[in-house]
């Protein structure tokens, strides 16, 4: 133990943290802290070399940047130093670190530990309710840590905004920091890029033309907004987007209107690094602000945004990406342009095992053509049967279709009343029994009768929701793909927007026969119709 110096040097040391209460953060703020430092390092005789301030961080991290260098500086120095603190919560709230810091590493290096409020002093030995208010100091954390937790999960499960900041494409309300609002200077990049994905670009592709179009990364853009992008050191390409910025923006539901929450959370109330939470435990609840992506274009994306998109020697996108699948092994096919050959699909398993597939090859342009036939095929059987017979099958189609559902309806609302007159009969048939006026086996088998009937009413009506549920889906099947494809009566070549909105997938079978005999089946599913097949020699 270091005798009492009357000139000791000393370095001041203060921190204030987000979480700490709202109670205490004017007597814990950084000015009133320093002040009562100097103060008493004056008064004492102290000479002060330093001063260290981490303002926004935790005490239940040592990872702080003057925390560390200070005790580098005390470390480093030749003369027997210490270091002063309001009080213990202010070095830490880690008991582990605080205790191996305070106990190891400074009696060590000759560097005494001084709390102003908790009379500690490592200069005398009168210190013996330093570990039990350590203890109580990281109790503290813990239950702070856990209200915190627990108002998130509330705000959160209330449809709240929890971030610290919008997402791109939005800007947090100044009314109500819980709302998010659209963002008219970022909303039609985030619908570009879903635009840029519908046609078959890859997420490095979609990055390479936002960066050669100088849009700002998100982060750069908040920078931009808090008026401190030209003075930060962190943004040496400010525009460098990357595809794992714009795959976050194409998976993230909130651009459909939904809070999406609780998608990742921290180790502990010790370890603040944030760990993905499954897929299944995230918050989400719809319709909690404007969206930006309709449902439509959002599925269309997320359909095709997890097919790996590889550059290819033709110098184009693929636009069949993601829809030409094997019907044997079930994977996606994969397209190449061999030897400055032709470019052509072939089975992905096939190429890195001939034993436990086929080749399904198909050449790129006869796909395209087969495609493009097939959907001209329709267009021109809506031209043959004119606009009037396609306005009357519409209406077929929707009048049919809402006869049957009133008459399911009607079905299902008779069994309902008849589920809940039963249960009705079987209580007062347990009322009766238990007043004796009908005996046990009596009761046993009439109720068994009709629970027998309440459970053939049950499945029939749960089979009447699926027939109503089938018929409106059917109805409205029928008009989108009448809407859809009317688009594209005038168009002569096929593309992706074309494909993304009529074709759910394409199977390719495998070639039989040969020469001209040779015919291979292909198979066009279409998203609001069944599959057609052609074939081709």
């Amino acid at each position: 133990m270091l005798k009492q110096q009357t000139a000791l040097r000393v370095r001041l040391y203060a921190r204030l943290s987000k979480d700490d209460g709202d109670a205490d953060k004017e007597s814990n703020s950084i000015t009133n802290q320093l002040q009562m430092l100097r103060y008493n390092a004056k008064k004492q005789g102290f000479v002060i070399v330093g001063e260290y301030v981490d303002d926004g961080y935790s005490g239940t991290t040592f990872n702080r940047p003057d925390l560390n260098r200070m005790i580098k500086d005390a470390m480093e120095d030749t003369q027997p130093s210490g270091i002063m603190v309001k009080d213990m919560s202010r070095f830490g709230r880690n008991n582990a670190m605080f205790m191996y810091y305070v106990e190891e590493i400074f009696p060590n290096n000759d560097i005494l530990f001084i709390a102003l409020n908790d009379d500690v002093d490592t200069r005398f030995d009168e210190n013996e309710m330093m570990p039990f208010k350590s203890i109580m100091n990281e109790y503290y954390a813990r239950d702070t840590s856990k209200k915190i937790r627990s108002v998130k999960k509330t705000t959160a499960l209330q449809g709240g905004f929890c971030g610290s900041f919008a997402p791109y494409g939005y800007r947090i309300d100044p009314e109500n920091k819980r709302k998010l609002l659209v963002d008219p200077d970022t909303a039609h990049i985030v619908k570009r890029i879903f635009e840029l994905s519908k046609q078959g670009n890859s997420v490095h592709q979609i990055a390479r033309m936002l960066c050669e179009d100088g849009v700002l990364i998100p982060r750069a853009y908040r920078a931009m907004k808090n008026g401190t992008l030209e003075t930060s050191k962190g943004f040496k390409f400010p525009t460098d987007w990357v595809g794992k910025n714009v795959k976050m923006i194409l998976e993230n539901q909130v651009y459909l209107g939904h809070m999406v929450s609780h998608k990742t959370q921290t180790k502990s109330f010790k370890n603040k690094k944030p760990v993905a939470v499954p897929k299944e435990e995230w918050i989400v609840v719809k319709n909690t602000h404007e969206a930006i992506i309709d449902e439509e274009t959002f599925e269309l994306v997320q359909k095709f945004i997890s097919v790996k998109k590889r550059p290819n020697k033709t110098g184009r996108p693929n636009m069949f990406v993601g829809l030409v699948k094997c019907p044997d092994c079930g994977r996606n096919m994969a397209f190449s342009n061999p030897n400055g050959k032709e470019p052509r699909f072939r089975c992905r398993t096939y190429a890195r095992n001939s034993n436990l597939c086929t080749t399904h090859a198909i050449s790129y342009h006869a796909l395209e053509q087969i495609v493009m036939n097939d959907i001209q095929k329709h267009i021109k059987n809506m031209e043959a049967l004119g606009d009037q017979f396609i306005e009357e099958m519409r209406v077929l189609s929707e009048t049919g279709g809402n006869e049957k559902i009133q008459q399911f309806k009607q079905d299902l609302e008779l069994a309902e009343k008849r589920i809940a007159e039963i249960d009705n009969v079987i209580l007062k048939l347990f009322e009766q029994n238990a007043l004796g006026k009908i005996s046990d086996e009596r009761f046993e088998k009439m109720s068994n009768v009709y629970e027998n009937e309440q459970r053939e009413l049950t499945n029939r009506r749960d089979g009447l929701k699926a027939k109503i549920q089938a018929e409106e889906d059917k109805t409205k099947n029928t008009n989108q793909f009448l809407e859809t494809i009317r688009k594209y009566e005038n168009v002569t070549e096929l593309n992706r927007s074309m494909l993304v909105e009529l074709i759910d997938s394409i199977y390719v079978y495998q070639a039989e026969g040969t020469g001209r005999k040779r015919t291979q089946k292909v198979e066009i599913n279409y998203r609001f119709l069944a599959g057609s097949q052609c074939g081709i020699a």
